[in-house]
């Protein structure tokens, strides 16, 4: 992802819907039990086009007792609060 940690975090509750979520050093944990997500994240080196920079974030998603359907659809609308426009 093309963001720095406090962008990252300044949208994830809306990316988590209302959901309660943990957060620890470099991860993020929602749900309960055995059925619940960690998305863990890190910085990566930055994107360099000509003489800009972009910041970048390696995140990883890790569905614990969800099926395909379930993590697809979270997927697609957590990242819908991450999609930048341009132009």
């Amino acid at each position: 992802m093309s963001l720095d940690e406090p962008e990252f975090l300044r949208l994830l509750p809306f990316a988590l819907a209302g959901r309660a979520y943990r957060l620890a050093p470099g991860s993020v944990a929602t749900g309960t039990g055995r059925e619940h997500i960690t998305i863990r994240y890190a910085y990566a080196p930055p994107l360099r086009i000509a003489s800009l920079r972009l910041p970048r974030m390696r995140v990883t998603f890790e569905f614990h007792d969800r099926g395909r359907a379930h993590a697809a659809q979270f997927l697609q609308e957590f990242l819908k609060h991450y999609r930048r426009g341009g132009g």
